[in-house]
């Protein structure tokens, strides 16, 4: 090989090197998929987008909870775990509490998903999977 055909090959390489990776679009997550995915990670925990349809609601504290299953202790349910921000924007868009008008909406969330352990009276545990909401920008009504 030549000093030119090097020259090239070397560069060639640090421009790879170099250059910004292509950013994929995310594709959503289903439930299920988030919920393995968290129990997968060492850590308990990984970014994504999930989408669902709110089967229920709840309040707990100062937060609300957007449940994926009709019963949240269900362990197939994901719950997106909305607090204050993002709780006075959806009253403020949608003319209501999100626990009233959120149920039977299909969402997007995007953020952390973590498995959060439960302690059951028997002394162990069982994990619920959760996305904690704080910002408006988290969270999308598809319909």
């Amino acid at each position: 090989m030549g000093k030119v055909n090097l020259m090239r090959i070397a560069i060639s390489v640090a421009a790879l090197a170099l250059a910004s990776p292509v950013i994929a679009q995310a594709v959503a997550m289903t439930p299920a998929q988030a919920i393995a995915a968290a129990a997968a990670s060492p850590s308990g925990e990984v970014k994504g987008t999930i989408e669902f349809v709110v089967a229920s609601t709840g309040e707990g504290g100062f937060n609300v909870y957007l449940n994926s299953e009709a019963d949240y202790r269900n362990p197939a349910n994901f719950s997106a775990e909305l607090h204050s921000e993002a709780i006075n924007a959806m009253k403020a868009k949608f003319g209501g509490h999100p626990v009233d008008t959120m149920k039977g909406k299909r969402i997007r969330v995007t953020g952390v998903v973590r498995r959060v352990a439960i302690p059951k009276r028997d002394g162990g545990n069982y994990y619920q999977t959760r996305m904690d909401i704080d910002l408006p920008s988290q969270i999308e009504i598809l319909g």
